[in-house]
């Protein structure tokens, strides 16, 4: 019985080795084949591989020579197979390195002296052979456009990072400060100031007329006529004489428009120039905003849309008058143009009866008119500051003084033609409070 099991064991020990022994790797190339890609520029040369023996560890390589003069023309790796797998290799390579028309043997490799020793066996699979017969009609290949320079990468702000945001606070404050400084430069060179300019009325006359008739005493009125707002309290039989702009349709303030505005104090002298404050041309053009939509806006619309001019020029005066020539009166000065056949100005005369105006004449005057525009002339009166009045209330009622004239004077007015009658000869000159 012992050695029943002694010869047992001897003939595992010889089995075991045996069957422990793996079968080696067998590539082999089948199948192989060739064409033409890209306008017959590229030619590529694809086979099988297939692995007839044990499973492979190692990759391989698949080679592609020209037969005649041994060159290697391409390569492909191949991954480890194992027994019975097959694989794909496909070999291109350019045909600018042959003739057109001519025909080349190429020879195909797989795994020499990796898989399988130059020498063993079985490496005669391991090789393939085929021709190719280029074709005539290769076009040249497309000269690579030239690649352009790599561009810097360009800078990237990040506001999270506090040493950029410090930064970019600091130069977004920099360039708004020179902004500013270049737009006060702008004004200052490109913006004319104001200027009031003269004033001659088209309607004065060298030669005087007779003062006691009808046309002498109207002229000798229209030089005391200041403006064409009535006052809403007057004297009993007190003459008042106003003038009136109209366009020749007969509607108020058509063609005319204001070219300057001013406010000053005077005295018995005249005008106190260090007190004039000129209106800004942004002024002058709301002003005849305002006057072009009188007949759209409502009395208190007037009033709220002049009231910031109002009050431009009544803080701009306060700036200019000091505690001792605050009581001084203020005038408001405002210049008209119009264009010559387009507009008229009428005169008008009234006397105060129980309290009310009276039309005692209207007339439209003579003028002598070299050019091609009209130009005329208000002109109304305010109290300086009054006893009691602290310069700060002064301003705030010149202001508000300042918004019912020019709201006053803007407003819609109705034109009717009177017939001439006699004209008083008392004149007197009123100044409108």
């Amino acid at each position: 019985m012992v050695r029943l099991f002694a010869l047992a064991a001897l003939a595992l020990t010889l089995v075991f080795p045996a069957a422990a022994q793996e079968a080696a790797p067998d590539y082999a190339v089948r199948l192989i084949r060739g064409r033409f890609a890209d306008q017959n520029r590229q030619a590529v040369v694809e086979f099988e591989v297939q692995n007839i023996g044990g499973a492979a560890r190692i990759p391989a390589t698949a080679r592609l020579v020209v037969i005649t003069t041994g060159q290697e023309i391409a390569t492909a790796a191949i991954p480890p197979l194992s027994a019975g797998q097959s694989y794909t290799v496909s070999l291109p390579f350019s045909t600018a390195a042959f003739a057109p028309g001519s025909v080349e043997s190429l020879r195909a490799a797989v795994g020499v002296d990796e898989v399988e020793a130059a020498g063993s066996q079985t490496i005669q699979n391991n090789f393939a052979q085929i021709s190719l017969t280029f074709p005539q009609d290769i076009p040249p290949e497309a000269t690579p456009s030239p690649t352009p320079p790599d561009e810097p990468e360009a800078f990237a702000l990040d506001l999270s990072d506090p040493v950029q945001a410090a930064v970019a606070v600091v130069a977004a404050g920099l360039c708004l400060i020179v902004l500013l400084i270049g737009i006060i430069i702008a004004r200052l060179v490109f913006r004319r100031p104001p200027d009031f300019g003269s004033w001659q009325p088209a309607y004065t006359s060298l030669f005087t007329a007779d003062p006691n008739s009808t046309a002498g005493r109207r002229q000798q009125w229209q030089s005391y006529a200041q403006n064409g707002t009535l006052p809403p309290i007057c004297a009993e039989n007190s003459l008042q004489a106003f003038k009136r702009l109209f366009g020749v349709d007969g509607v108020y303030f058509s063609g005319w428009s204001v070219t300057a505005a001013r406010v000053c104090q005077y005295d018995m002298y005249g005008r106190i120039h260090r007190s004039q404050v000129l209106a800004t041309p942004r002024l002058v053009r709301r002003l005849n905003g305002v006057a072009r939509r009188q007949r759209k806006l409502s009395a208190e619309q007037i009033e709220k849309r002049l009231r910031p001019a109002a009050r431009w020029l009544a803080n701009r005066l306060r700036a200019h008058i000091n505690e001792r020539s605050a009581p001084l009166p203020v005038a408001l000065d405002l210049r008209f143009q119009g264009k010559h056949g387009e507009v008229r100005i009428v005169f008008e005369l009234y006397r105060c009866q129980q309290g009310e105006w009276m039309l005692l004449d209207q007339w439209e005057p003579e003028m002598t008119i070299p050019g091609k525009t009209i130009t005329e002339s208000y002109t109304y009166t305010f109290h300086g500051q009054r006893p009691g009045e602290t310069l700060k209330v002064f301003s705030q009622r010149l202001q508000d003084e300042l918004t019912r004239t020019l709201a006053e004077m803007i407003r819609p007015q109705v034109f009717t033609d009177t017939a001439p009658t006699e004209v008083p000869t008392q004149i007197r000159q009123k100044k409108v409070e």
